[in-house]
């Protein structure tokens, strides 16, 4: 029997229509409607089973309960669904962790997945349950817990909280690559880079962004994390953790900063830091923004879905190298308005090093990738996957043999102040630029 603990403790135009809208007509048009909102926070840490919160591993089969509803800048009500970091590090085996709402039963799905000794990060979002608690399971094994709250999602609310938004997906595109002469040298140890983005006259609207962050190549093992780029208030929470030569990738919703520049162009700005003895590169591909208007909201799957899984043949099968496998979303997770899905996509034991890419049906691939797995490696990274007009995503695999599982949060639907689907989300037709800022101390 499980035992069970509990504490209160891009490159286009940005646009929501990267799917378009299948029969029947568009939703009936609502007012002030708020649910599926998102509310972006400073990173706050939430649970750390090293400390106070538990003071030891959690075992094999163990249940931790954690209060988020009330902290870390999370309401006490109307809350649908948290933004969590997960991280597990002193893992004894091999294993996964899985959250879900508290109450639910214990999904076929994980969130994180992990080798023995591994320290290792994944975003996860997880529907709270009505009293506002997500329980976090351990599979196999000893291992660390912790967790760092990124955002929240509405629940059901006719009054909008301060700073919710909605989402606006863009074609993946690269705002950092430290591997390019132009864009680098690599960070060195304890030292952070500044980024700004201008995405024209709508730039003052956004409050997030969601980046797909990748370490390449440290030269020690340690973390990077990501904040809005005020050096006042650097978070004491990670996002990516790596080892030495290991290329790592995770999701982050990270917020923003706005400023303008010297030629009045409106920016908003974001940070990464190095926090290891070496040096990494870093690469940030942003897939979509957070920003007042109406686009896009989230809806919960409630406990996460199992919609791919290839070494049995659900949604599609084994991806050998250079392949490309079309899945179709099923009705349990997406309907006529869903323009993407947020899942947890997981490479399985790949045999040679590779990366692997989901995006939309019908669209070209970029050169971004969701997923960095060395051959061996079974790991896990948040991604939000357009759909098509029938709900189609494609899964591409670049080298060797990998088998591939999708388990499902949520999905974004059309915002239902809308009577048709929202045009774009900046006037302007050009693709958003960066600039990087000069490297300074990591303190």
């Amino acid at each position: 029997m499980a035992l069970v603990l509990s504490s209160a403790g891009l490159g286009g135009a940005l646009s929501a229509t990267a799917a378009p809208l299948a029969a029947p007509a568009a939703p009936t048009a609502v007012t002030g409607v708020a649910d599926g909102t998102f509310v972006s926070l400073a990173p706050a840490r939430m649970l750390d089973t090293r400390g106070g919160s538990l003071g030891r591993p959690l075992g094999a089969g163990e249940v931790f309960n954690l209060k988020v509803n009330g902290r870390g800048g999370v309401p006490a009500s109307g809350v649908m669904a948290v933004v969590l970091n997960l991280t597990v590090t002193g893992p004894t085996q091999a294993g996964n962790i899985v959250a879900y709402p508290k109450g639910a039963a214990v999904p076929n799905a994980s969130s994180l997945n992990f080798v023995a000794g591994d320290t290792r990060a994944n975003l996860v979002t997880v529907p709270v349950s009505s009293d506002g608690w997500v329980s976090i399971r351990n599979a196999t094994g000893q291992t660390h817990v912790i967790a760092d709250v990124q955002g929240y999602y509405v629940g059901s609310t006719t009054t909008k909280p301060a700073g919710a938004v909605d989402y606006f997906p863009d074609d993946p595109w690269r705002v950092l690559d430290t591997r390019k002469a132009d864009q680098g040298p690599a960070l060195a140890p304890q030292t952070y880079t500044v980024q700004s983005i201008a995405y024209g006259p709508d730039s003052a609207d956004i409050t997030a962004l969601a980046i797909n962050l990748t370490a390449v190549r440290p030269t020690a093992k340690g973390f990077l994390n990501a904040w809005n780029g005020d050096e006042s208030a650097i978070p004491n929470t990670s996002n990516l953790n790596f080892a030495a030569g290991q290329t790592t990738s995770n999701m982050v919703i990270v917020p923003v900063t706005h400023r303008t520049d010297t030629d009045g162009e409106p920016l908003v700005d974001f940070a990464v830091g190095n926090a290891s003895t070496g040096t990494v590169d870093v690469i940030v591909d942003v897939v979509g923004v957070y920003a007042a208007g109406d686009g896009l909201r989230f809806r919960s799957a409630g406990a996460p879905k199992r919609i791919v899984d290839t070494r049995t043949g659900i949604g599609t099968t084994t991806l050998g190298p250079t392949t490309t496998r079309t899945v179709t979303a099923p009705s349990t997770v997406a309907n006529s308005i869903t323009v993407a899905i947020v899942a947890n996509a997981t490479a399985v034991k790949p045999t040679a090093a590779t990366y692997v890419t989901l995006w939309q049906t019908g669209v070209t691939r970029s050169s971004s990738s969701n997923l960095n797995p060395a051959a061996g490696q079974t790991v896990a990274n948040m991604a939000m996957v357009g759909l098509n007009e029938v709900n189609k995503f494609n899964i591409y695999n670049n080298a060797g043999t990998t088998n591939v599982i999708v388990d499902v949060a949520g999905r974004f639907d059309v915002s239902p102040n809308l009577a048709t689907a929202p045009s774009a989300f900046s006037g302007s037709t050009a693709a958003p630029t960066a600039s990087t800022a000069q490297v300074a101390p990591l303190r």
